[in-house]
């Protein structure tokens, strides 16, 4: 009759097996995360323990005697093990996975010699004058492995203790339970024969389960946190002009360079841990798979910007399976200037080739015939267009060089009055009006300012179709770092195709715009960091907004 200890010691052995063979599934259903493998392989590891614990109960309780030492070196066999993987989960989760190489790894096992060792003594029929030695070869071995696996064992703790303390997403309770998942079962076999009702082992094995159930449904154990010295300092090169941020495997900041933390304002530190599409505005909507490619536009300490993006996997040493990196490095590399460049090289190419050309067309047929005074005027108006295209196109070329110095206060309240004064005393006909605050003063580019609004208004005014065109310039702080500047009027708006060249950033031989002006404000506007908008006025013309982006004094 089996007894009343032996009865719950079989509950909880099965119980302890049932809950570390669910973990252990769990895991290996993750194992494309770069650290469910080794979790896997130590949760396996003690369900093996549990599994022989709890066969061996059942076979001592019916009185099979012949396949106690199966089950007896099956315990055994596990609890050699047990060091072994769990040095290997460490590494990995902190890591340090290119220390676990497959070399260290097979060296280490070699502590379950003592295991087969045992076996052959057991079911061999040699006498006690051969297996005496062979046994005590067997304990001296496990005595030296055991030493080094337990050196090997307090550095894989102090790894996890180091990145608890470390990182803002481990938690010392994590790794406290993960901890005491792997040293229950040993430690609390010492009181084997002190528990009154069963053993320290099942304790053990059962609070194993408990611990490791806990750990993957409440913490990332299954991830892996590469520590930020380990993975950037030693693969990236620290003075890359580059923006450059490592990714954990939940897009959470491993570390960053300090080009990242200048460009998306972040302190030394203050980005780790950090959802990256927290930290970096304009990411939203962006897959960051390994390999990908592509450009974003990103809100930065220099306004928003243009950046063409690379994301390259991070790889243990020992492997080379591009599905599942420890870490993923994400390169951002400004390209706004460059695409402003082509841009303006594109427009200007245009210019040179079609209106200029165009025009002097226009003068060589005209030249035949200066004794005709309407040709000698179609002459000096055709001449004149073309020499106030070229005054356009060089003053455009020197405001965007200047808009590439370093930026200056600026008082954008005086910038409207400025450019509506200049109006309104060039035009007694037109109607310049302001709303705008007593004072709004921002970091940027004065004379910049005063050509683009410039442009605007003169557009507005040059195209009015009323003998009274009215344009209303005005002025609001939309956020702490961010203002609005508006030019409305009254006239037949801006051409949709006009706005679509704009949008689309290029031209061609057949789809061209018929100047520089909204190019030049275009450019002029992204340079300064901030967007330009347009849309319809209400009841008629359109309404020109500039948004930039600085924090305001």
């Amino acid at each position: 009759m089996v007894s009343v200890t032996t009865l719950l010691t079989l509950v909880l052995e099965a119980l302890a097996s049932v809950i570390l063979c669910r973990t252990t599934w769990r895991a290996y259903r993750s194992r494309e995360q770069p650290s469910a493998e080794p979790f896997a392989v130590l949760s396996a590891t003690l369900t093996v323990w549990a599994v022989s614990s709890l066969g061996a109960t059942v076979v001592s309780a019916v009185t099979v005697q012949f396949l106690e030492p199966a089950f007896d070196v099956a315990q055994f066999g596990a609890l050699l093990f047990l060091p072994i993987a769990w040095i290997v989960y460490a590494l990995s989760y902190a890591g340090r996975g290119i220390m676990a190489t497959r070399k260290r790894i097979v060296l280490l096992s070699g502590i379950v010699l003592p295991v087969v060792i045992g076996v052959i003594a057991l079911v061999s029929d040699a006498s006690k004058t051969v297996v005496g030695p062979l046994i005590g070869l067997a304990f001296g071995w496990t005595v030296l492995y055991g030493f080094v696996l337990f050196l090997y064992v307090l550095y894989a703790v102090y790894l996890l203790v180091d990145l608890s303390w470390g990182h803002p997403r481990v938690s010392v309770t994590q790794i406290t339970l993960l901890t005491a998942s792997v040293a229950a079962p040993s430690f609390l076999s010492v009181a084997e024969n002190n528990t009154p009702l069963v053993g320290g082992t099942t304790l053990g094995l059962l609070l194993s389960g408990v611990f490791l159930t806990a750990s993957i449904r409440r913490y990332p154990v299954l991830t892996g946190f590469p520590k930020a010295d380990y993975v950037a300092r030693t693969r990236v090169v620290e003075t890359l002009q580059e923006a450059l941020v490592v990714l954990d495997w939940d897009d959470h900041v491993l570390d960053h360079n300090e080009a990242a933390a200048e460009l998306f304002g972040g302190s030394t530190g203050g980005m780790i841990g950090e959802p990256i599409r927290a930290v970096i505005d304009g990411l939203d909507g962006t897959e960051l798979p390994t390999g990908a490619t592509g450009t974003v536009a990103l809100r930065t300490s220099k306004g928003r910007r243009r950046f063409q993006l690379s994301v390259s996997a991070v790889e243990e040493a020992t492997t080379n399976d591009e599905d599942n990196p420890v870490a993923r490095t994400v390169l951002f590399r400004d390209i706004t200037d460059r695409e402003t460049r082509e841009q303006r090289l594109a427009v200007l190419n245009r210019i040179l080739r079609h209106n200029v050309r165009n025009d002097l067309d226009v003068v060589l047929a005209y030249a035949d015939h200066v004794d005709d005074e309407e040709l000698r005027t179609g002459i000096r108006e055709s001449t004149t267009n073309l020499l106030e295209l070229s005054n356009k196109v060089r003053e455009a070329e020197a405001v965007m060089t200047e808009s590439t110095d370093s930026p200056e206060s600026v008082d954008l309240t005086d910038v409207l009055s400025t450019v509506a004064d200049q109006f309104r005393s060039g035009s007694d006909s037109a109607d310049i009006s302001l709303a705008c605050p007593d004072e709004m003063v921002i970091l940027s580019h004065r004379t910049v300012l005063l050509r683009v609004l410039s442009e605007l208004v003169e557009n507005s005014l040059e195209h009015a179709t009323t003998d009274s065109p009215r344009v209303e310039l005005s002025l609001r702080a939309v956020a702490d770092d961010t203002v609005e500047i508006s030019v409305a009027d009254d006239g037949p708006g801006i051409p949709e195709r006009e706005r679509d060249l704009l949008a689309g950033g290029t031209e061609t031989q057949l789809e061209h715009g018929q100047g520089i002006g909204l190019w030049f404000v275009n450019w002029a506007v992204t340079q300064l960091g901030g967007e330009i908008r347009f849309r319809e006025n209400d009841p008629e013309g359109s309404i020109v907004t500039i948004r930039l982006y600085s924090s305001i004094r």
